[in-house]
């Protein structure tokens, strides 16, 4: 049977990661460290023998996407269910700023992701539909095939969640690193998650 490869990553640090600032739909493009970090993590890639390069619609996935892919001679294409949970009134605030605003939903937001709703803004479990339902599109587009999708720590988390089977009540049991790889794998119905939130590539930046 032939294997299904599919690296999920996260796009490489922004100027907003670096401010500790929520982006949800908002775009910020990416820091001088993050521009390295997509270099690093294109190396890392390069013999990979990928079929198809997928991002987010949003600016920090496609730069880091363009990087990747650019080896492969392969173009970039954008899918909107990859992009990252709508975060309402929090999109451009400091962490800072919203403990401070939004004290009880930050509570929530942290003790049971799966119960909470950010104010404007989407559920985990909202975010989860559209974002393995269009992940699940580009597996079935690449059966037997190898590809990169780059998005962002929540859909990464709620993509590797669905695949382990465990609740979204785990959502903050899973890190996502700023470029760290992901790797699933599939064989006809049956995944396997070969690896989560690797780093190894970024270590000497």
């Amino acid at each position: 049977m032939a294997l299904t490869r599919i690296y999920l990553i996260r796009h490489a640090e922004t100027i907003w990661n670096n401010e500790r600032r929520y982006q949800g739909t908002l775009n910020s493009p990416l820091s001088e460290l993050g521009w390295d970090q997509s270099y690093r993590t294109r190396d890392a890639l390069r013999h990979a023998p990928l079929r198809a390069v997928y991002s987010s619609p949003l600016v920090r996935a496609q730069e880091t996407a363009d990087v990747i892919a650019a080896p492969h001679g392969l173009p970039v294409m954008s899918v909107d269910g990859l992009s990252e949970i709508r975060v309402g009134e929090w999109e451009g605030l400091t962490t800072s700023e919203i403990e401070a605003r939004y004290a009880e939903a930050v509570h929530r937001w942290y003790t049971t992701p799966h119960l909470a709703r950010i104010p404007g803004g989407e559920t985990i479990e909202e975010m989860r539909a559209r974002a393995v339902r269009a992940f699940e599109e580009i597996r079935r587009r690449h059966e037997g095939e190898t590809v990169a999708i780059v998005a962002h720590g929540g859909v990464n988390k709620s993509v590797i969640l669905t695949a382990l089977g465990a609740p979204l009540a785990s959502y903050w049991r899973i890190r996502q690193h700023n470029a760290c790889i992901n790797v699933l794998e599939y064989g006809g119905t049956r995944v396997r998650v070969l690896l989560i939130n690797e780093t190894a590539h970024l270590e000497s930046a």
